[in-house]
């Protein structure tokens, strides 16, 4: 209740304390370092799909062809890359 009372008794201190705390602010966002917000680069997705008992060659043929396909129709995206391993298709 003091605090109520001191700051209703002082309008112009509170004004000028609220200035104060709002410039602090600022100046404070200004100086901040820009390393704290790093530069992102293109964004990259990776899929991974595991399917056993296929060849890499089988894998190329059923799945990785069907990804890809699908994918260079989606809005945005400029590349497909994709390998076939032993049991699973790798695509970014």
């Amino acid at each position: 209740m003091r605090l109520v009372l001191a700051a209703l008794g002082r309008p112009f201190t509170v004004i000028v304390a609220l200035i104060a705390i709002v410039a602090g602010f600022f100046m404070a966002v200004g100086r901040m370092r820009k390393d704290i917000f790093p530069e992102v680069g293109n964004p990259v997705i990776y899929v991974a799909q595991p399917y056993g008992g296929m060849t890499p060659v089988q894998m190329e043929g059923f799945l990785t062809y069907y990804y890809e396909y699908h994918f260079l129709y989606i809005t945005g995206i400029e590349s497909v890359d994709s390998k076939s391993i032993q049991g699973a298709a790798l695509i970014n």
